[in-house]
C-alpha cells in the first residue's frame, strides 16, 4: 500500500499525546489532525489499496481507520465501487461499534438504483440499537424502493423515538410522495424531535398541495421554523397575513435563543425575504416594517437589524 496511507493510518491511531493535560483540547492531537486530513481525500487510486488493506488487516483499530478513509474518498468522489465494498463488509464485521461506524459512513453515500441493500435492511432488524439505528441512517440517499419500504416499516412498527427520528431523516432523501401519509401521522407524536424530522421530510417530499398543512403547522405546530419554510416555498400573496402574524409573535417579547437556519437566516429574515416581494400595495407589510424599525427594533438580533437596514428602501 502507498506509504502515505500507511503513515496516515499510523497517525490516526497515534495516542502518544494522551492523556491530555488539563485544559488542552483533543483538536491539538496528532490523531485529530490525521482524521481531518483523511476527510478531505479524493484520490480514487487509493480505493483498491484500501480494499486490499481492509481485507487483510487483523487489527480492528487499523481496519476502522481504513474504513474511515475509504468512506470519505467514496463521499468526496461519489465512487460506487467503494460504496458497494463498504456495504459488503457489514456481514463480515462482528464488533457492534465498528459496524455502527461503517454504517454511519454509508449514510452519507449516494446509493443509486441497482445497489443491493439487502445487508443494510437486515441490519435494520438488529437487536443492538447501535447497529439498528446506524443501519436506518445508512438507508438515506438510496434510489432503490426497498429503502423507502423498509423505512416506512420502521415508522409503522417502532416505538423508539430515535428509530423514528433517523427513519424520518433518511426518508427525506430516499422517500417519495408515497411516504407523506405516514410522515403526516407523526406530526402528532409527543416528542418534538420526531415531529420536527417528520415535518422536515414532508418539506423535502411534498408539493404545493401541502401548503395548508404548513400554514396550520405555522399557526399551531411545534416546529414553526420548518413550517415557515413550507409556507414560503409554496405560498403566494394569500399567505402574507400568516407571515406578518408570525413575525409579530416573534417580537412580542425578547427571544432567548437566536435560532439560525443552515443558510444563516433567522425566522424573521426568512419571512421578510418573502414579504418584501409583496410589499407593493400592501400596507400591512409596510406597517410591519415600521414596527420592526421602530418600537420593536430593540428586540431584533443584529443580523435582523442589518437586513432591515440593507433593504429598507423596498419598504418605503
Amino acid at each position: 500500500m502507498d506509504q502515505y496511507l500507511i503513515e496516515l493510518i499510523d497517525r490516526m491511531n497515534d495516542r502518544s499525546d494522551y492523556p491530555l493535560p488539563a485544559g488542552v483540547s483533543s483538536s491539538t492531537t496528532i490523531s485529530w489532525a490525521a482524521l481531518r486530513e483523511a476527510e478531505k481525500l479524493d484520490n480514487i487510486t487509493y480505493i483498491p489499496q484500501l480494499i486490499a488493506f481492509i481485507n487483510a488487516e487483523k487489527n480492528t483499530d487499523r481496519r476502522k481507520s481504513g474504513y474511515f478513509i475509504l468512506g470519505h474518498i467514496a463521499e468526496n468522489t461519489n465512487n460506487r465501487e467503494a460504496m458497494e465494498f463498504l456495504i459488503s463488509r457489514i456481514p463480515k464485521e462482528k464488533d457492534k461499534y465498528l459496524l455502527s461506524s461503517i454504517l454511519d459512513q454509508i449514510a452519507y453515500l449516494e446509493k443509486p438504483a441497482g445497489t443491493d441493500l439487502t445487508v443494510l435492511i437486515q441490519a435494520v432488524k438488529s437487536n443492538a440499537w447501535q447497529i439498528r439505528q446506524s443501519a436506518i441512517k445508512a438507508l438515506a440517499r438510496s434510489a432503490e424502493k426497498t429503502a423507502e419500504a423498509t423505512l416506512l416499516e420502521v415508522i409503522s412498527n417502532s416505538k423508539s423515538e430515535y428509530d423514528l427520528i433517523y427513519a424520518n431523516t433518511a426518508l427525506s432523501t430516499s422517500g417519495s410522495a408515497a411516504s407523506l401519509p405516514a410522515l403526516v401521522k407523526l406530526l402528532d407524536h409527543k416528542k418534538q424531535d420526531v415531529t420536527g424530522t417528520a415535518l422536515s421530510a414532508i418539506l423535502k417530499l411534498s408539493d404545493a398541495s401541502y401548503l395548508d398543512l404548513f400554514r396550520a403547522q405555522l399557526e399551531q405546530g411545534k416546529n414553526k421554523f420548518t413550517a415557515l419554510y413550507g409556507v414560503v416555498k409554496y405560498g403566494d400573496e394569500q399567505v402574507v397575513p400568516d407571515l406578518v402574524r408570525r413575525v409579530k409573535q416573534l417580537v412580542a417579547k425578547q427571544r432567548a435563543i437566536e435560532a439560525i437556519s443552515t443558510g444563516g437566516k433567522t425566522e424573521i429574515i426568512v419571512a421578510l425575504e418573502f414579504l418584501v416581494q409583496h410589499v407593493a400595495g400592501n400596507p400591512e407589510i409596510k406597517k410591519l416594517y415600521e414596527l420592526l424599525s421602530g418600537k420593536k427594533n430593540g428586540l431584533l438580533w443584529d443580523r435582523e437589524k442589518e437586513w432591515l437596514q440593507t433593504f429598507q428602501h423596498h419598504f418605503k
